[in-house]
């Protein structure tokens, strides 16, 4: 009996050493788990501020996408307005080979007068536009053409080279138009189809050139066109023209109308009228030569035979 107790408290005895060292570490942590959990602690704060940061950085990316975006625009749009303010409409009358033999680079706009129902006179503004449909013909040698159409419009060039074959020059500018076009408000006679062109000046000469090169004029030129009655004018801004192209389809050397040959040729008028002038001089003081010794050698004859 006293041995079965000695082993009870034995037994006692070691279960209260087991349980005081199993509760040591609850009450007093090790370096390990102190290390643990310092761990813990730094991975949760890395998280903390890992969280903001993500945040943060969206609102910068659409920043920078609404900046890109912005200045793709803008650099579009600034392209636009310079190449539309800069750019000139070119027109292209090609040959049976293919090749252009007609070109014109220009901006042109009409001005038409007219009178309304009222009696009053009005004046309508026409540009010519870059879609208008070109037609004409270039196969003769000396003389070309090149119409430009639009709507109720038709605008049409001719041109000729000089006897020679030395320069070319255009001979008629020449506009037709119905008056019931809506750019004529109230016109006093619509339905009708007017021809205007520089017919009337039959003795000039616009644009003479060498032949070979391109006629340029920077600025504006105006042409007035009448049938007599009708008035119009175009107005001719930077252009560029060059028929009679055979080469290639780009413009060849510029030939200026500001230079003193380009003014001198612009009007044939006083140079035919002078050179008619001079001949017919010459002509009357030979005649009037031949005459005189005619009448003279037979009055001498004349004395002789008495």
């Amino acid at each position: 009996m006293s041995r079965r107790t000695d082993n009870t408290k034995a037994i006692f005895v070691f279960w209260c050493v087991l349980s005081t060292a199993f509760s040591v570490p609850s009450s007093s942590p090790t370096p390990q788990a102190l290390e643990d959990e310092l761990y813990t602690t730094r991975r949760t704060a890395k998280v903390v501020i890992d969280l903001p940061g993500a945040k943060s950085k969206l609102p910068l990316s659409v920043v920078n996408f609404e900046l890109k975006s912005t200045t793709t625009m803008s650099s579009e749009s600034t392209t636009t307005q310079r190449t539309s303010a800069t750019e000139r409409p070119l027109y292209r009358l090609d040959g049976s080979n293919g090749r252009a033999c007609i070109l014109l680079e220009v901006d042109a706009l009409i001005a038409v007068k007219y009178r309304t129902t009222s009696g009053e006179d009005q004046e309508a503004s026409i540009y010519v536009p870059n879609d208008a449909t070109v037609t004409g013909n270039c196969e003769s040698e000396n003389t070309a053409t090149m119409s430009l159409k639009w709507n109720a419009f038709m605008l049409l060039w001719s041109f000729a080279k000089t006897p020679g074959g030395e320069r070319w020059y255009v001979e008629k500018i020449e506009l037709t138009y119905n008056s019931s076009d809506r750019h004529f408000e109230h016109i006093d006679q619509p339905g009708k189809t007017v021809r205007v062109s520089t017919a009337q000046k039959h003795s000039s000469m616009l644009f003479p050139t060498p032949v070979g090169k391109s006629y340029a004029c920077e600025g504006e030129t105006k042409i007035a066109l009448t049938d007599g009655k009708n008035h119009a004018t175009v107005f001719l801004r930077d252009m560029k023209l060059q028929p009679f192209k055979f080469k290639n389809n780009n413009f060849a050397t510029e030939f200026s109308c500001t230079s003193l040959s380009a003014r001198g040729f612009r009007d044939e008028t006083a140079p035919v009228a002078v050179g008619s002038t001079f001949a017919a001089a010459v002509l009357l003081t030979i005649t009037g030569y031949a005459a005189y010794r005619y009448f003279k050698v037979k009055k001498v004859k004349y004395d002789t035979m008495e």
